[in-house]
């Protein structure tokens, strides 16, 4: 399923589609982005601090690879995995946490 769109409102998403920082906005909650694995922990640490300052919910959102297959299920025992799980780091060169 293909989500993404180019929204002329937010170039800065190179075509992801829904700015979701602007909508949780736009919801009276702040909001932080991040594109990279190593910006992952500063911005969560960012958002205690916004939720505890202003009382408000927090989202970050994590841009990830454009395609992303995720695994669905209602159950966690009936989940459905379109891929091979990622064993190496050739299998997921920017994953988090190290595969290897």
């Amino acid at each position: 399923m293909q989500l993404a769109f180019d929204n002329i409102n937010a170039p800065e998403l190179e075509g992801y589609g829904v700015d979701h920082v602007a909508v949780a906005e736009g919801l009276g909650c702040k909001a932080l982005r991040v594109f990279k694995p190593e910006e992952i922990a500063p911005a969560l640490k960012k958002a205690q601090a916004l939720a505890a300052e202003h009382q408000v919910p927090v989202v970050v959102e994590m841009i990830l690879e454009r395609v992303t297959n995720i695994a669905m299920g209602t159950e966690i025992d009936a989940i459905n995995e379109f891929e091979e799980l990622a064993e190496t780091k050739a299998d997921a060169p920017t994953a988090v946490t190290p595969l290897d």
